[in-house]
């Protein structure tokens, strides 16, 4: 076959309601959530703190929540990691991805 069809790993984001660190599934994962979304909401709080972090695609609005805009990839990833992991905003803190084959898992 002159391009063998490669199956691709079909995932779905779920905000939760608590927070969770390190899960699993994120362990092996190679950050596609940090490039899979044009921004994530902030508040101005956040929005503050990722600015004093030295945040340089930062997008303030007259109407609606801050964004930090993380399309083509997050600016704090390194690698397949969170280079502010303990400072990440709480949208980053509730989000997880799962399969198609199963549920969440969490740590």
């Amino acid at each position: 076959m002159l391009f063998p069809r490669r199956e691709k790993e079909v995932r779905h984001g779920i905000l939760l309601e608590n927070p969770v660190d390190d899960p699993a599934c994120c362990r092996g994962c190679d950050g596609i959530c940090c490039r899979s979304f044009p921004s994530v909401e902030l508040t101005w709080e956040e929005y503050e703190q990722l600015q004093a972090l030295g945040a340089t695609r930062l997008e303030f609005a007259l109407y609606g929540p801050p964004r930090l805009m993380i399309e083509n990839g997050c600016e704090f990833q390194v690698g397949s990691r969170c280079g502010i992991y303990l400072h990440r905003p709480a949208i980053c803190r509730h989000f997880i991805c799962r399969t198609d084959g199963g549920g969440a898992s969490s740590a």
